[in-house]
């Protein structure tokens, strides 16, 4: 690509793509005059003052399409938050700005300020309750194809997941919740989800590390599972020690937090130390662990794989630290 098959997009160009989502007898916010005058010359109320003067709910849309949020850096999430403050239930907000992607890609300023990437846009708008209706990034197909952008006409290959960042500039669109409880179930369900699992290093009284065979591995490793549904990490690890290892444990210390990307997931270990004695532990659940043993730790080093053997370092010698690998 280059900069020549990038098409000019002005802010006004955008409206075509936002105006039929808005309704025209309610007044609109808009910070941009340039913008704003030409929403004015298509029929709608432009609102006076800036954001911050408007009456709570009182607007039927804010557009702020000349990169206003992506401009604000840190303070977006704020200036999106007043938005959602100055419309009504149910109302309209527009956002647009330079693509962070096309930015690095085609105009070789990716690092400088001003952009944004569509999940961001798409995230930001999410968490604070709104519905996003429109989330694309026009121009895209004009840059791949290297002719001129055709507006509406390209809407629906710009907004393909694809595209949404390959054009010059992300736009959504997004209705804002009609109520309480709607906001709050956009905002959760715009969280991520992490996968989360607890374990044990749980040594006896000689010091001894307890290990078990994962059959679907094929491969020694701690006693550990997944967290169940509102269940304490704590409890988890102590359970998985039981279901896994066959021995009752009391949890003690955070041992470590590890944090992993394919899958998304968090791993918790924490100490243990046996209830009672249980010199010859017998997994409860055989179906997942065949056998378990207790080992030293010279052993348990070598038997364990380079990524375990990593972890149970970790939490031995530099214990209670969050790792990312």
């Amino acid at each position: 690509m280059s900069n020549q098959s990038a098409p000019a997009i002005s802010p006004p160009q955008l409206l075509p793509l936002v105006v039929p989502l808005l309704r025209r007898d309610e007044p609109v916010v808009c910070p941009d005059p340039d913008v704003a005058g030409h929403l004015q010359a298509l029929g709608f109320t432009v609102a006076a003052g800036t954001l911050v003067d408007q009456p709570p709910g009182m607007a039927g849309a804010v557009v702020l399409v000349s990169g206003e949020v992506a401009d604000a850096g840190r303070r977006g999430p704020v200036l999106v938050s007043a938005a959602v403050d100055a419309v009504r239930p149910g109302g309209m907000v527009a956002v647009a700005a330079r693509s962070t992607h096309h930015a690095a890609l085609v105009a070789g300023d990716g690092d400088a300020g001003g952009t944004v990437t569509a999940t961001e846009l798409d995230h930001m708008l999410a968490e604070r309750g709104l519905d996003v209706r429109l989330l694309a990034g026009p121009g895209a197909a004009a840059t791949i194809g290297g002719r001129g952008w055709a507006g509406p006409e390209d809407l629906e290959l710009d907004r393909s997941p694809g595209l949404r960042d390959a054009g010059p500039h992300v736009l959504a669109v997004a209705r804002t919740p009609k109520d309480g409880r709607e906001r709050s179930e956009r905002f959760f369900a715009s969280v991520a989800y992490k996968i989360v699992g607890a374990a044990v290093l749980c040594r006896d009284a000689d010091e001894r590390i307890l290990l078990v065979f994962d059959l679907f591995k094929q491969a020694w490793t701690l006693p550990g599972g997944l967290v169940d549904a509102e269940e304490d990490p704590a409890v988890a690890a102590g359970r998985e020690a039981l279901e896994e290892g066959g021995v009752e444990v009391e949890v003690g210390a955070f041992l470590g937090l590890f944090a992993h990307a394919h899958p998304d997931r968090l791993q918790v270990v924490y100490a243990a130390r046996p209830r009672v004695p249980t010199p010859a532990p017998v997994p409860i659940h055989t179906h997942e662990v065949s056998e378990s043993r207790w080992v030293t730790r010279a052993e348990a080093e070598s038997m364990l794989d380079p990524f375990t053997r990593r972890r149970l370092t970790a939490c031995l010698d530099d214990p209670g630290r969050t790792w990312r690998w």
